[in-house]
């Protein structure tokens, strides 16, 4: 299983892997290149914290020399770059490298679409409120965002006609004051609902609730590689473990 994501993917980890270890009874190698911040295509910077892109990162080398595995994939939280300054031709342009790599592994693909809802309901004030927040040295306006956003939504929908791709919308109900992220109390209702396009018969109401201890044991997690105020470091993979044999390699 590959999650390719960034601050929604860190937040939803512990619901992710508990719906996918609720769809298959066999151990699943997870592959996750996640981050808070996280670029689809260049470094980022969160707090002190550098990550390289999604597409440059390690993932795929690692990807290649594993053992040939049914292969399924979540590309999400699609959207960063733009307030980095990246337009959207070049934005999609790191999707589709990551879709064909994907493409090629046989791997059944799921992809996000931006949450257009949520981001049409925003006001002025809320807009600016929450980009100084999350993205202090973005220059990104509204009306940009959205138009972005709507151009982005277009271009991947069109992506569906890709072998063992499926495009989807998001629901505007997960998200409430803070546009871009899934609320807490949604998370067991859309994590599931996502997934589910990889295969049927994950029931919601029977995955266990959020644990103090799984979302501790997730956070504690560390990537291959990464650099803290300029200190770089480094962590062997996979760096979680179950007792049914799955694991967790991060990048």
């Amino acid at each position: 299983m590959v999650l390719l994501g960034a601050s929604n993917v860190v937040r939803g980890l512990p619901m992710i892997v508990s719906t996918a270890r609720s769809m298959w009874s066999e151990p699943i190698e997870i592959m996750v290149a996640m981050g808070h911040g996280r670029s689809y295509g260049q470094d980022s910077t969160v707090l002190g914290r550098k990550i390289s892109g999604i597409f440059p990162c390690a993932l795929w080398q690692d990807l290649q020399t594993r053992d040939a595995l049914p292969t399924v994939a979540l590309l999400t939280d699609i959207g960063n770059d733009l307030l980095y300054g990246t337009s959207a031709e070049q934005l999609l342009d790191w999707v589709d490298s990551c879709i064909g790599k994907l493409t090629e592994l046989g791997a059944t693909t799921i992809v996000t679409q931006l949450p257009s809802a949520s981001i049409e309901r925003l006001g002025e004030r809320r807009f600016r409120f929450f980009r100084r927040l999350l993205f202090p040295c973005s220059n990104l306006t509204l009306e940009e965002a959205r138009h972005a956003a709507c151009k982005i939504n277009g271009r991947l929908a069109e992506t569906a006609n890709v072998k063992k791709t499926s495009v989807i919308p998001v629901s505007g109900a997960w998200y409430g004051v803070d546009p871009i992220h899934i609320m807490r109390c949604k998370e067991r209702e859309a994590w599931p609902t996502i997934l589910s396009h990889w295969r049927t018969g994950c029931d919601a109401e029977k995955l266990p609730r959020r644990s103090l201890s799984m979302t501790a044991y997730c956070v504690g997690l560390a990537p291959k590689e990464w650099s803290q105020w300029g200190v770089a470091r480094f962590a062997s993979q996979p760096c979680g473990r179950f007792a049914d044999g799955t694991t967790i390699s991060l990048y």
